[in-house]
């Protein structure tokens, strides 16, 4: 509960002070590089949680990493402010905030896509404008391919989920018979 608490607040914070719309989603992606660091080398959060290094020694790390993958001077600031203040770990829930509100700002909404077969640039593609004309936003689809569903696709955007896989049509299938056998 407090990690999104602070995660939101560090998230508003960074977004109050982009000014121009452009930077939103540069700044978006490097959060999300940094983040993926975290994920990938999980002895950075026990060093960085560690009492006995130095601030300046988990500095200098921040300052390295933010190098290496080329942020933004506001990105590398806020990052040093974390570090300092000991909240470098709240990385993911930032990340997570900023997203909200980079969407919200540009007028834009996530979309995840699911099926059981790559989709087609153009099947992509009209599913974006469909989507956009319904919800009166620019859409991003993330797709995904999950065998397992067997054909059809589930769509999620936001806490909405339209599911239309084969896999779901048999398991509503199995129900219904089981209510009537019952």
């Amino acid at each position: 509960m407090i990690d999104n608490l602070i995660g939101k607040r560090y998230a508003e914070a960074l977004s109050n002070s982009v000014k121009e719309n452009s930077l939103l989603s540069p700044i978006l992606e490097n959060l999300k590089a940094f983040q993926a660091a975290f994920d990938a080398q999980p002895q950075l959060a026990r060093f960085f949680s560690h009492p006995s290094i130095p601030m300046e020694k988990k500095n200098a790390l921040v300052k390295d990493l933010a190098g290496r993958l080329k942020v933004e001077a506001v990105v590398l600031n806020l990052l040093l402010l974390l570090s300092e203040r000991q909240k470098i770990l709240n990385i993911k829930n930032i990340v997570e905030y900023f997203e909200k509100n980079v969407d919200s700002r540009l007028n834009q909404v996530r979309a995840s896509v699911q099926s059981a077969n790559p989709l087609t640039s153009q099947n992509i593609e009209r599913l974006r404008n469909a989507l956009s004309e319904i919800l009166g936003k620019t859409v991003l689809i993330d797709t995904h391919v999950d065998e397992s569903l067997i054909g059809g696709i589930q769509l999620r955007v936001g806490d909405q989920v339209a599911d239309a896989t084969i896999q779901n049509r048999l398991a509503l299938l199995q129900q219904k018979l089981v209510k009537e056998v019952a």
